[in-house]
């Protein structure tokens, strides 16, 4: 190693708490740098911050001063370059434009000698300030109209989930790449033996199939499944006037306690199957679907690395869970196609404990993000 970096990642969102890849980057890097995290302050989301790591929180702006930023924005389009062009990137927020600020004030005043950039919009930002970057890509479909406005020449690397995703941003284009799954380091523990229950993690969210799972257990009475993550407001009261008999016998245990990246192995441990779905007939999942069907979510590999079998949609990412034998791939999300996977595993259910280990050892992420780490340490 030639010397101990300043590296700065650019979070895109307010949801650092639930972004296993950045926290885990960050964790690994720290070991032999100086790490900072730039993300915005998750007041908008559920007030998760990680209080235990080096993160510099950005706040958007209540509404009556927001409309007084967005005046200043539209007088700083008649002069200013950087709004000028904001403006015609066709970002359709004007908070974008603080967050870019926001960014620029801190590379002034701190001494970064390497960014790690996550996904597309910040790219834009770090290139208007001329800064190149180590480039990060978690999401695709978010903000691709920038896409045909980045210079590649300014990406450094570039770290991503797989092939195809690779190819779908940068075709034959030959960029250092390196391959990072979701997924966390892998602990070898004993497997626990008295599982029961199926388990939800993540956004209660129609988009991610919350309410399928929801008739599921509604019209098996021999379920029951516990919900670990955040919900909104909105969908909170969908679930207790709608599912309001399933939450009062027991069927559902709704758990919004914050448990940390390091702790939900443990957690998840003590269940029996877990549920990871994409809803396709939404129409947010619609418009990005390529971004859906090529990368695994996260918790799937948390089930895995728990030793906790999986039923999940039936699409490209989740190919190697039949590859592996470590869950069972559903062609839609109706209660009986559900249920059919659920028997499925529970007849075999041993075999498939056994093979979700060897799938989490596979896909740990120490192992995976190993090349990059050289990579950082040789430059």
């Amino acid at each position: 190693m030639n010397k101990k970096e300043n590296i700065l990642i650019f979070f895109d969102g307010a949801h650092l708490a639930f972004s296993p890849t950045t926290i885990q980057l960050y964790d690994e890097l720290e070991k032999t740098h100086h790490v900072t995290i730039i993300a915005q302050d998750p007041e908008v989301l559920n007030g998760q911050k990680l209080n235990n790591r080096n993160v510099v929180y950005y706040k958007y702006f209540s509404v009556p001063t927001r409309h007084l930023y967005w005046l200043l924005f539209k007088l700083l389009l008649v002069f200013n370059k950087e709004a000028k062009k904001i403006k015609a990137s066709g970002l359709g927020h004007k908070d974008y434009f603080f967050t870019y600020l926001f960014l620029k004030k801190y590379l002034k005043r701190n001494k970064v000698d390497r960014i790690i950039c996550l996904d597309i919009c910040n790219l834009f930002f770090c290139q208007m300030l001329g800064k190149k970057v180590d480039f990060l890509s978690l999401e695709i479909g978010k903000d691709l109209n920038l896409w045909p406005m980045i210079n590649k020449d300014m990406i450094n690397c570039v770290i991503t989930q797989s092939i195809e995703r690779y190819k779908f941003l940068f075709n034959d284009e030959k960029h250092t790449v390196f391959y990072v799954q979701n997924a966390p380091i892998y602990i070898e523990k004993e497997i626990f033996k008295n599982k029961k229950g199926l388990i939800y993690t993540g956004g209660a969210n129609n988009r991610f199939g919350f309410f399928h799972c929801l008739d599921y257990v509604k019209k098996y009475s021999d379920e029951i499944l516990t919900f670990q993550g955040a919900i909104l407001k909105e969908d909170e009261k969908r679930v207790e006037s709608e599912y309001a008999n399933i939450l009062n016998n027991g069927q559902l245990v709704v758990n919004r306690d914050y448990i940390e990246n390091d702790g939900m192995t443990d957690f998840l441990s003590r269940f029996e199957i877990g549920f990871c779905f994409y809803n396709f007939d939404d129409e947010f999942i619609k418009k990005n679907a390529f971004n859906y069907q090529s990368a695994p979510s996260g918790k799937m590999f948390k089930y895995l690395a728990a030793g906790v079998p999986v039923v999940c949609s039936d699409i490209i990412g989740f190919k190697f869970v039949e590859e592996f034998k470590c869950g069972v791939l559903v062609p839609n999300l109706s209660e009986d196609e559900i249920r059919k996977a659920v028997l499925r595993i529970r007849a075999d259910y041993n075999a498939y404990v056994e093979n979700t280990v060897k799938a989490a050892k596979h896909f740990s992420f120490d192992n995976s993000v190993s090349h990059y780490l050289e990579y950082i340490n040789k430059s």
